[in-house]
């Protein structure tokens, strides 16, 4: 097992065909490790580790439960606080979106389309970036719900879909509009309530611009 990205939050180790709690895993497998924090009281903090370990790992199951694809779930390590996961093999869709943006617009629509999935679930990503998006023998993964929650409100929700508009500003800033209007088509296809949620995000963004002029003043 050895690591292979370091966050604030947590470890990720890549481990394969190795045993693991006694249990032989045959797979090719990713160990997210949540980070302890030594400024809290030991006792209080491994309660909120844990009780995060858990929490997302019921996000990974409720949204596959919803029709949405993401790395299987084998357990949960209670003692390391960490979600042991299947390990995805694939093209970031940052990647794929970069190297070919013109023929990638079918692919923004799914991936509208399983975002309306899990917003229609009461599941929110909390970190939707291309980043987070794995295209896998024509499939798209989403991976990493550490910043998830459960939450049918439209604020929320459409916070999740501002964050994924300002990373496709910040990354395919040259396809933004086109990908951004193919995503919302996809969007609408599978969330009931989409008008409402995309009105929403008008109003997101003037709050965010009400803050930068406070700012600069």
């Amino acid at each position: 097992m050895w690591l292979i990205n370091q966050g604030a939050e947590a470890k990720l180790y890549h481990m394969t065909g190795q045993e693991y709690c006694g249990v032989s895993l045959p797979y090719d497998l990713v160990v997210k490790e949540r980070v302890r924090k030594r400024y809290r009281i030991p006792p209080l903090d491994s309660r909120i580790v844990l009780s995060r370990t858990i929490h997302e790992a019921r996000l990974l199951h409720e949204a596959k439960r919803a029709g949405v694809h993401t790395p299987t779930l084998f357990f949960i390590d209670t003692t390391r606080h960490a979600i042991v996961m299947e390990h995805i093999e694939g093209t970031r869709v940052k990647e794929r979106l970069l190297d070919a943006p013109r023929t990638s617009l079918d692919l923004v629509v799914r991936i509208g389309a399983d975002v309306g999935r899990l917003h229609a679930h009461g599941i929110v990503h909390g970190d939707l970036t291309t980043s987070n998006l794995i295209l896998r023998d024509g499939d798209v993964v989403f991976i990493d719900f550490g910043l998830g929650e459960f939450s049918p409100d439209v604020e929320p929700q459409a916070v999740d879909l501002h964050l994924f508009k300002q990373a496709l500003m910040s990354t395919h800033y040259e396809m933004t509009n086109s990908y951004w209007e193919r995503f919302l088509e996809g969007y609408k296809t599978t969330m009931p309530a989409s008008d409402e949620i995309i009105e929403r995000i008008a109003d997101i963004e003037q709050r965010g611009r009400y803050v930068e002029r406070g700012e600069q003043q």
